[in-house]
């Protein structure tokens, strides 16, 4: 379709070259909209975690995990006996499947075949949270 048969003696030619030659020439403009770009594109990404990288997401994550069972030992409901506490138990991968870890307690009682794997492995390593040696022995 040609423009100039709407427009009478190519005046919408001319306002397009105007306006273009205009914004090309002015570098406030164009950094104006760069800048707008960019801003644009940080804030998307931010509110779009899909368009984060694998190493974003696996961070967000593994923190969002850490603040949970933080607050779940500040409630008293994660009994870990190692520092940091294990996730394990947290994922339900041992005996308990609500979140939750008891392997202080059952140290305490004596039932080390109750205590999890990655606890037992912590405090061969030395990561044992308390200062009495006898609290940590399995």
């Amino acid at each position: 379709m040609n423009n100039e048969k709407n427009f009478p003696n190519g005046k919408f030619n001319s306002l397009v070259n105007k306006v273009f030659s205009y914004f090309i020439n002015n570098k406030k403009f164009i950094f104006l909209f760069l800048f707008v770009g960019i801003s644009i594109g940080i804030v998307f990404a931010n509110l779009y975690p899909n368009f984060q990288s694998f190493e974003k997401k696996r961070s967000n994550i593994i923190n969002d995990m850490e603040m949970l069972i933080e607050q779940q030992t500040k409630e008293g409901n994660y009994r870990c006996c190692i520092e940091p506490a294990c996730t394990m138990c947290f994922m339900g991968d041992w005996l308990w499947d609500d979140g939750i870890c008891r392997c202080d307690d059952m140290i305490a009682n004596g039932e080390d075949d109750k205590v999890c794997p990655q606890c037992k492995k912590g405090l061969e390593e030395g990561f044992c949270k308390y200062s009495e040696k006898e609290k940590c022995e399995t």
